[in-house]
């Protein structure tokens, strides 16, 4: 059982994408296992060393000096210095064809190579947002020379990282690395097992898109580890043989309207008010997750860093109310039931990723809104590059969620006005939630950052730039034989540094 030349493989729900932290269209475990971070979220929420192993801060808040470990490798042999570390970084933070630089990057003015072992980075103005950053997996470390010299053929045919894991075989159904003969070493942080039992040598990634037969590959034997099993049938796991870890995931499932059709009234906020009355949100809970998750009427899941209750308690299911709403605004029901007002009819398009929770989650919110006069036709689109292409052309409506590891940084993008047209494909702009947000990015103290976080919540809660819905449990099932992966709530995946089989 506790061979290292055993292959631990493991399923995942979506398709793969390209292992590129920069133009991969998602971002999957695969990446947690092939790359690095500068530094890293601990399971307290604090930053711990990772490829630095350490740091300072100057007197007035404007520049971080990160010194790295000694000797750090790619996987391809070519040398991590400081001068790699901050291209990689920089490529991160401008993508490969923007004119600016990526939101979240917004606190930074440069990234440089002080000496062979520091990287520099100086920001704006003092702000405490400078570890979340390089801690996301949207900032992990690869060889810039490498990814240069393949193009888009970068995170398929080869990646170059420095985790434990080496990429070896890609394709959008099977991913496949092998440990890394230059990786460094593991932080002690870890490190569970102390008697540092011999690493897995070959892990595979299988993608299974039907949520039964995920069940079966695990039920059969086929994988050991798996994310998002159906939640309707974790009772049939036998506890002898599998375990069960369950959090609340880092996101929000919302449904977005196109502020830009002015003729469905997505621009008045009585109108997004009366849809959001309108969808039961505990139906949804109760109907695709078997109870395995949270209703949010605010955007930021239960759990999380800064999440505030004040925003969940506000929102409320309310048919009558939205009845109400929506003969106010002018919307009149017609004789087949659908409201429509000047001669334009409610009824329009909703773009939703073919996922199985997903698209049920929509077919919910359509049958909720036609209770009120509202047809949705929905559009499914498969994740992940051509739903994003879609939803840049600008429909009317669509139903997606946002994933990442903190939760106000994700808003930024998803709802702020100088994020139009991507990734606020909404196109919202409400000025006092930019302010918030800015007041969020230049808070120097926990309690400033919290209070601004707390604004961000109501502001978008009340004025519904998205209408947020609900947040599914993030639930991971390992086979007993295996240790070390281990899913932290505050990270999306496992690290893969210390799994092994038990022996």
């Amino acid at each position: 059982m506790g061979s290292p030349d055993r292959v631990l493989r493991e399923g995942f729900e979506y398709q793969f994408s390209a292992v590129d932290p920069v133009a991969g269209a998602h971002i999957d475990p695969v990446g947690t296992a092939v790359y690095e971070t500068l530094v890293a979220k601990g399971v307290d929420g604090e930053t711990q060393p990772s490829l630095a192993e350490s740091w300072t801060v100057s007197p007035d808040g404007l520049e971080y000096r990160f010194r790295l470990r000694e000797g750090l490798r790619f996987h391809s042999g070519a040398p991590c210095d400081a001068r790699a570390v901050a291209a990689a970084l920089e490529r991160c933070r401008w993508g490969d064809v923007r004119t600016r630089q990526i939101q979240y990057w917004d606190p930074v003015a440069a990234v440089s190579a002080e000496d062979e072992r520091t990287v520099l980075v100086r920001t704006h103005y003092p702000t405490t947002r400078v570890m979340p950053l390089l801690w996301g997996t949207h900032t992990t470390i690869f060889n810039p020379a490498m990814r240069e010299r393949l193009g888009a053929a970068y995170g398929c045919e080869a990646a170059d990282g420095t985790g434990p894991y080496r990429l070896v075989e890609w394709s959008v159904d099977r991913v496949a690395a092998e440990r890394a003969e230059t990786y460094a070493g593991t932080p002690a942080r870890f490190v569970r097992n102390r008697t540092r039992p011999a690493p897995i040598r070959r892990i595979e990634w299988i993608t299974a898109l039907d949520p039964d037969e995920r069940m079966r590959l695990l039920l059969e034997g086929e994988v050991d580890c798996l994310h998002a099993p159906p939640a309707e049938r974790l009772g049939e796991l036998d506890s002898q043989r599998f375990e069960v870890l369950s959090a609340p995931q880092y996101c929000n499932v919302y449904f977005a309207l196109n502020w830009g059709r002015r003729d469905l009234g997505f621009f008045e906020r009585s109108v997004r008010e009366a849809i959001s009355l309108a969808i039961d949100r505990p139906a949804l809970v109760r109907m695709l997750l078997d109870g395995h998750g949270d209703v949010t009427y605010g955007p930021v899941p239960p759990g999380s860093e800064f999440y505030d209750p004040a925003s969940d308690r506000a929102g409320r299911h309310d048919v009558g109310q939205a009845e109400r709403q929506l003969d106010a605004a002018g919307f009149v029901r017609g004789a087949d039931g659908i409201r429509a007002r000047n001669g334009v009819v409610l009824q329009f398009e909703c773009v939703v990723q073919d996922d199985s929770v997903l698209l049920g989650a929509a077919r919910l919110v359509q049958a909720q809104l036609a209770r009120v006069g509202i047809a949705l036709v929905l559009e499914p689109v498969v994740p992940f590059a051509p739903f994003y292409k879609r939803l840049s052309e600008g429909p009317a409506s669509f139903l997606s969620k946002w994933l990442w590891q903190d939760p106000i940084d994700a808003l930024i993008g998803f709802t702020s006005s100088a994020c139009q047209p991507r990734p606020n494909w909404e196109r919202a702009s409400v000025p006092e939630l930019d302010y918030a947000f800015d007041r969020f990015r230049q808070a120097t103290t926990r309690e400033g950052v919290q209070a601004a976080a707390s604004t961000a919540q109501a502001l978008i809660a009340r004025d519904l730039p998205i209408v947020p819905l609900f947040t599914p449990a993030d639930i991971f099932v390992r086979s007993r034989a295996v240790a070390g992966w281990d899913p932290i709530s505050n990270n999306l995946y496992p690290f893969y540094q210390d799994v092994h089989f038990r022996p």
